[in-house]
């Protein structure tokens, strides 16, 4: 498969970094929805400011039910430090919430679904499907 050119990328698709504490939970199912339903409007990456070891397994199981398979793992801000993206995310952690300097920087104020049961949870999941499609794919 032949990759796009950059120009075309630039023009027609925006670059997100969703961002948390833990990089475990809700900015991995932001990127894993992103990267697996939007990829041809998104490039999304996910990271956080103390990365967890592993994702939360509630996160996988949730994105299962949507026949979404994620592989990714946490990973520190830092990662990303000479990256360039149009907006970045943060999920609702508040004040420990890393904050990026220059960049379009939005706070979806999503609660913490770690500790909620399946139902609960999936309604966190498609809170973060929806802010998706409202507030990037306009």
């Amino acid at each position: 498969m032949a990759l796009l050119p950059t120009s075309f990328i630039q023009e027609f698709m925006i670059s997100v970094l969703f961002l948390c504490v833990e990089n475990a939970c809700r900015s991995q199912i932001a990127e894993a929805i992103c990267k697996n339903l939007y990829s041809h409007k998104i490039l999304a990456y996910s990271a956080g400011s103390n990365p967890a070891k592993e994702i939360n397994p509630k996160a996988i199981q949730s994105l299962e039910r949507i026949n979404i398979t994620h592989s990714g793992e946490p990973k520190k801000i830092d990662f990303f430090k000479n990256y360039t993206f149009d907006y970045v995310i943060t999920m609702g952690c508040g004040d420990v919430c890393p904050y990026v300097p220059n960049i379009k920087n939005i706070d979806w104020n999503i609660p913490d679904p770690k500790f909620l049961e399946e139902e609960q949870f999936d309604e966190i999941r498609d809170m973060i499907k929806s802010k998706i499609i409202s507030e990037l794919l306009v």
